[in-house]
């Protein structure tokens, strides 16, 4: 008999994975402009990016393993009840330095609650529905990250950043709500072992979805004002492409990835995603933004999801947690890295010539994958 995949539980995490993506990245293209506002710097700006991107990091380290020794629930709690308190304090900052001090203790809660999540998911998602199930949940995320940008765009242009706050507060709490009725499988909630900062297995899917986040932080980061030396206003309409084709991922790339390996999912999305990228340099106006945007949203689609499973896959059971902390970690890392890093080359050329200089990091993506694993039987877990 088939394994059950959408249980109650698996459904709440889905919801709260979406809201917390969606709550929290409404602040990356908002908070930068808000520092400016208050007077602060290009620089101090920039910090507001990766400041949170390198506490995450650390907290992942730590999250992973204590999601394993205490389970994910009550860490999601945890995650939750940080970000909440950090966020209803950006009311009351209104000088730089305080924005970026409670920017670090965003980090924490972000490290926390993602990482936790992720480690819920993997325990309810059964071992032979590994692609689909992940997958999943890699669609919450792509989404949540595509749609937070929409939103963010709109709030800040039809009301202000205190209503923003607001809004992020509601999400964030009405998911608390949501996660004390979650339920985990006993034997997953303690596991008692020692503590370990990474997982060995994990570390080659987060080193190439490090590569892989590099030009997507660039987009992240920079879009809006990409769409300022484009003359576009309707910027915001590239994310709505990127949406919509992570959904269409989502109907076919998760089985296929456990029917015929991730080498079928892998190398066609990194492909897409390089034709996107490529589309995005050369960009005239709003349609072929949208139009760059399609390609690199299922390619994004297809390949995030099938890394995180990947490195799932080769976790042992009780060792998901910290799978999932280091996986995540490339992420952030690659985040990070693309926003300051390509930020350079727009400063000295332009931000159509940064885009296309992405592309260098998925080549160099396309080779290690290929190297390692040339030769490989590519199912699940292998």
């Amino acid at each position: 008999m088939k394994a059950k995949l959408w249980t109650k539980d698996y459904v709440i995490l889905l919801i709260a994975s979406l809201f917390l993506y969606i709550g929290f990245q409404i602040f990356m293209p908002t908070l930068p402009a808000q520092i400016i506002k208050l007077g602060g710097t290009e620089t101090q700006a920039s910090l507001a990016v990766g400041l949170f991107s390198l506490v995450a990091l650390f907290m992942r380290v730590i999250a992973g393993g204590l999601n394993d020794r205490f389970g994910a629930k009550i860490m999601i709690l945890v995650g939750f009840f940080v970000l909440i308190a950090v966020t209803v304090n950006f009311y009351w900052s209104t000088v730089v330095s305080a924005l970026l001090v409670l920017r670090l203790f965003h980090g924490v809660g972000w490290g926390i609650t993602t990482t936790s999540i992720a480690t819920g998911v993997s325990t309810l998602v059964p071992p032979n529905r590994t692609g689909e199930g992940i997958g999943f949940y890699g669609l919450t995320t792509a989404l949540g990250m595509s749609l937070a940008p929409i939103i963010a765009i709109i709030l800040m242009n039809q009301f202000s950043f205190n209503f923003l706050i607001g809004f992020s507060i509601v999400l964030m709490v009405l998911v608390f709500l949501l996660v004390t009725r979650l339920k985990m499988p006993k034997e997953a909630r303690v596991v008692k072992h020692k503590m370990q900062l990474f997982d060995k297995g994990a570390l080659l899917p987060a080193l190439l979805c490090m590569l892989m986040a590099f030009p997507l932080g660039g987009i992240q980061t920079f879009m809006m004002i990409y769409g300022l030396e484009l003359h576009v206003k309707m910027v915001w309409i590239f994310f709505v492409g990127q949406a919509i084709m992570v959904l269409v991922s989502r109907v076919f790339a998760g089985r296929l990835y456990d029917l015929k390996g991730h080498r079928v999912v892998i190398i066609p999305g990194i492909l897409l995603m390089g034709i996107g990228l490529w589309w995005l340099s050369m960009a005239m106006g709003a349609w072929s933004l949208f139009g760059s945007s399609l390609f690199f949203g299922l390619g994004y689609g297809m390949v995030q999801p099938s890394l995180q499973a990947l490195a799932v896959d080769r976790a042992a059971p009780d060792k998901k947690g910290i799978a999932n902390g280091t996986f995540l970690s490339g992420m952030d890392v690659g985040m990070a890295l693309g926003s300051f890093g390509l930020s350079f080359i727009a400063a000295h050329y332009n931000y159509a010539l940064m885009y296309r200089w992405s592309i260098v990091t998925l080549v160099i993506f396309l080779v290690i994958y290929l190297l390692v694993f040339r030769g490989k039987r590519l199912l699940p877990g292998k």
